[in-house]
């Protein structure tokens, strides 16, 4: 099928724009691609003759060149191309030793052609291993499969004959290493499909049974719809177990949806047993069914095994679970007794579930806690053990509790509040992440090999330059992963840092800048280096420092934090609690926030002096625990006492006049203010409760939907319906009781977007323009009027113009969230849809404006961008490029 005889390659470096640290596929989000600034690769016919500028190569020229792929077909309907491309003139070593790794990322385009046999259209699923971007005759599909997940197929109807396909290859140093020539290997498989749907046993998700009972009832499997009609699964059954579904589930033509169902009885009475699922299509609705078969895998409870749950998005996720001895030392028999939860955090490409993370801990089973591995939903974490991670890992945490009671567990209990974070790589990172976004929990950490933030493995600067409010607004959007500037909020937590000094994945720079930083917040952490070890060895988590640790961790706590301590607040909103402080609110999403607290715990007084703080509570715990009995805000007169019995359902909020407050009522929390999970960059669409709803509002944009789905499914393992329902109404509807309840992505063209339900919303789309409202005064945030109604208010005009786009956040009830995604026209809509979050580190704000120019220019090409603040208006630090 994949014709070998012309495969075509050409090297564009992402020219100056482009080759970013880890962020070369990141800037590859925004467009950034220079030959789009000559009409695009497919607009250019192969000709050796014909140069391009580049910074990379010699004499700052690229040109054409021949690659071969190799071709293999296992038969008739199924062909695989492996491809690698090199570009051994490029003078790599010496612009590595200038610009770091962040040199040896670039892009290249490939052309070949795909030949159909036969003389029918026929059905074809395509793969594309490590492949961010490509098109078939022309037409551009974003996404990919860059990871090599293999989750979701594109799946095209195609006419026999020859086709054009153009892959865009990305270089990506995390993904493909910094060390060697600085290749780009990726696969091009084609599968004909000739059932309507295909059950993909691969993606079959199940728990793991102790001594045959079920110690978690959820099971998920995807499937692949593979024909223009759209298909309603009705249910799944067995003849030997009894199972069911939530409710049917209806998947768009060409659509992936996983299929989450529960097992209804306790105990594993078959090892292996068939599944039947039931569908029908919307075109016959004839009852058809297809099969497959699952087995169940029985562990001890001293074992490792898998344990099955729901992750807030409604999708099937796994952590593997070790058990403490039953008749642990640790508690003195104590039936009461509980123990903390050791989180293990894998590094990126690895599965929870392989042999390599199930027997990380071997060496220290017996120690006094519970032994946990979060999945992260995928083996990339989805987005790197930040916001749709860190929910996973408390979805895990919650589910032993029902593990316990499930396979009838008579030894320690847990403490779900209490973790000692530890993790590998990515998820040395990750245990950054947590110690600093969530220190209440964390009462120990223990970051293995990792690297310090996203921007500081392979840095951020090669991308494009761009007007400096545009890359400050960016970089806002990612502040919430520099670990570094928030190391202040570790105080009180035992850290102990290990490395190898030949690591060469991740150089033990990254763990002596932490250690050095941390020292100087007055709260060092031990640092342990290996000689002459490298990024990864058997037994690397289990080393005598660290066993030590563990057991000093867990027989010392709790440890208290030292006062005075200060508590940095990203405007992410991944932040919670530190020292029972949680900050709901910041007075501007322009700057971090701040608390300075000192605590006199013999009087019950403390004093906080703020800084961009607007509102805040007591956590529950703390008012269990500790609550103080009064609270003296910026060294002001005002002493405001604490009411013991409502600690935890009071607020601290700064009126009107700027004067600190205590309020009961729960009315702000509306439509006209920002909160909970609404609260961050475009990160926060992923904090969906429930699954996503993509509303289609223009007639000829249903490949977008599904490109966006597919997306979301591929990268995170989320789920989305598609509807063709628009309006606030519907919105509202979908997320009515007995609907999906998930926060909604609206796609539209043109002028058919309908307005926020909030009259205050600050972005409208008229028939010609966008307008942006930016600098209003809403002193009162329940004020039920119109913004064209405030003349406080400056507007700025952007006329509708051939490839703009937006994509910007609107609130909705209940901490929802819609994601607008908005074109001029088709190739605006498309651009706009390829920074729907897919890969973490892109640097999303809240609300962007894209010029065409953005298809070569990248972020520099953009018209508007910036932040929402509490009341969801635009931001004085947000950038308009004009208006009037």
């Amino acid at each position: 099928m994949w014709n070998q005889r012309s495969v075509f390659v050409w090297l564009n470096p992402i020219s100056e724009p482009a080759y970013q640290p880890y962020s070369c596929v990141l800037e590859a989000v925004w467009g950034a691609d220079p030959l789009e600034y000559w009409g695009g690769f497919k607009n250019l016919s192969y000709d050796e003759g014909v140069g391009f500028n580049s910074p990379l190569a010699n004499d700052g020229i690229v040109r054409w060149g021949l690659a071969w792929a190799n071709v293999t077909n296992s038969h008739s309907d199924q062909s695989r191309a492996e491809l690698v491309v090199s570009f051994p003139d490029v003078n790599w070593g010496f612009l590595q030793s200038v610009y770091g790794w962040s040199a040896l990322q670039y892009q290249a385009w490939v052309r070949g052609y795909l030949h159909l046999n036969g003389s029918y259209h026929q059905t074809v699923a395509i793969f594309m291993d490590g492949i961010l971007e490509f098109s078939v005759d022309g037409r551009r599909h974003f996404g990919g499969d860059f990871y090599s997940y293999r989750r979701v197929p594109l799946i095209l109807r195609l006419a026999p004959g020859e086709h054009v396909i153009e892959l865009r290859l990305v270089r990506d140093v995390r993904a493909l290493g910094g060390e060697g020539d600085p290749t780009i290997h990726v696969v091009f498989e084609t599968e004909i499909r000739h059932e309507l749907l295909t059950i993909d046993e691969r993606s079959l998700l199940m728990p793991e049974a102790t001594a045959w009972k079920l110690g978690s009832d959820w099971a998920s499997v995807d499937v692949q719809n593979n024909a223009a009609n759209w298909v309603e699964i009705h249910s799944i059954s067995s003849p030997d177990f009894p199972l069911a579904i939530k409710e049917p589930l209806h998947v768009a033509p060409y659509q992936t949806r996983p299929v989450a169902f529960r097992f209804a009885a306790g105990v594993a009475s078959r090892v292996e047993f068939p599944i039947d699922v039931h569908y029908t299509t919307f075109q016959g609705r004839t009852l058809e069914t297809r099969s497959f078969r699952v087995k169940f895998v029985d562990r001890s409870l001293s074992q490792p095994q898998r344990l099955t749950y729901l992750h807030p998005a409604s999708i099937v996720s796994y952590a593997i679970l070790r058990p403490p001895p039953s008749a642990s030392a640790c508690v003195s028999n104590q039936s009461d007794a509980s123990l903390p939860v050791i989180i293990g955090l894998h590094g990126a490409g690895l599965d929870a579930d392989s042999v390599q993370v199930r027997e990380m801990m071997d060496a220290a089973y017996g120690i006094c806690a519970w032994i946990l591995f979060p999945s992260g939903v995928t083996s990339w974490s989805g987005d790197d053990w930040h916001t749709w991670g860190a929910a996973d890992i408390r979805a895990a945490i919650n589910a032993i509790s029902h593990w316990m009671d499930a396979v009838s567990w008579t030894g320690p209990g847990i403490l779900a509040d209490d973790w000692i974070a530890i993790g590998h790589s990515n998820g040395g990172q990750g245990v950054w992440f947590l110690t600093t976004h969530h220190p209440d929990n964390v009462i120990a950490a223990t970051p293995v090999s990792g690297y310090s933030s996203i921007e500081n493995y392979v840095s951020y600067n090669m991308w494009q330059d761009s007007e400096p409010l545009i890359s400050s607004i960016l970089h806002r959007s990612r502040f919430s992963f520099k670990h570094e500037l928030l190391l202040e909020n570790t105080a009180g937590i035992p850290i102990l840092q290990q490395h190898g000094s030949d690591d060469t994945n991740v150089p033990a720079y990254h763990s002596r800048l932490m250690h050095k930083l941390l020292e100087e917040t007055n709260w060092p952490s031990e640092y342990v280096e290996l000689p002459s070890k490298g990024h990864w060895f058997d037994g690397i988590m289990t080393t005598a420092p660290l066993l030590k640790f563990y057991d000093d961790a867990l027989r010392l706590r709790p440890i208290e934090i030292p006062s005075p301590y200060t508590i940095n607040v990203p405007s992410s909103g991944d932040m919670t609690s530190k020292g029972g402080i949680f900050v709901d609110q910041l007075q501007s999403p322009d700057i971090m926030g701040r608390l300075h607290v000192k605590k006199d715990t013999r009087h019950g007084v403390w004093h906080l002096k703020t800084q961009n703080i607007h509102r805040f509570h007591l956590s529950a715990k703390i008012c269990q625990n500790e609550i103080p009995t009064v609270l003296v805000l910026d060294e002001t007169d005002a002493h405001i006492p604490v009411d013991p019995r409502q600690c935890g359902s009071t607020w601290y909020v700064r009126d009107g006049d700027g004067r600190w407050m205590s309020s009961k009522q729960t009315d702000w929390q509306s439509l006209s203010q920002r909160y909970g999970r609404q609260v961050g960059s475009m990160d926060a669409i992923l904090r969906t409760d429930g699954a996503f709803t993509i509303n289609i509002c223009s007639a000829g944009i249903e490949e977008t939907a599904l490109q966006i789905s597919h997306n979301l499914l591929q990268y995170f393992a989320a789920d989305a319906r598609i509807t063709s329902q628009c309006g606030p109404s519907s919105v509202s509807s979908a997320r009515g009781p007995g609907d999906i309840p998930g926060n909604a992505i609206t796609l539209s063209l043109g002028n058919e977007l309908s307005n926020s339900t909030s009259l205050l919303y600050p972005i409208r789309v008229t028939d010609e323009h966008i307008i942006l409202y930016k600098g209003c005064s809403i002193a009162d945030s329940e004020k039920n009027i119109d913004i064209d109604s405030n003349e406080n208010c400056h507007r700025y005009i952007l006329d509708h113009e051939p490839g703009m786009g937006a994509v910007f956040l609107r609130p909705l009830d209940n901490e929802g969230l819609e994601l607008v995604v908005w074109g001029a026209d088709m190739d605006g809509l498309e651009q706009a849809a390829r920074l729907v979050p897919t890969l973490t580190g892109a640097g999303q704000p809240e609300f962007f404006i894209l010029s065409d120019s953005c298809r070569w220019r990248g972020h520099a090409g953009l018209y508007a961008a910036g932040h929402f603040d509490k009341f969801w208006q635009i931001s004085m630090g947000s950038y308009i490029s004009n208006g009037i």
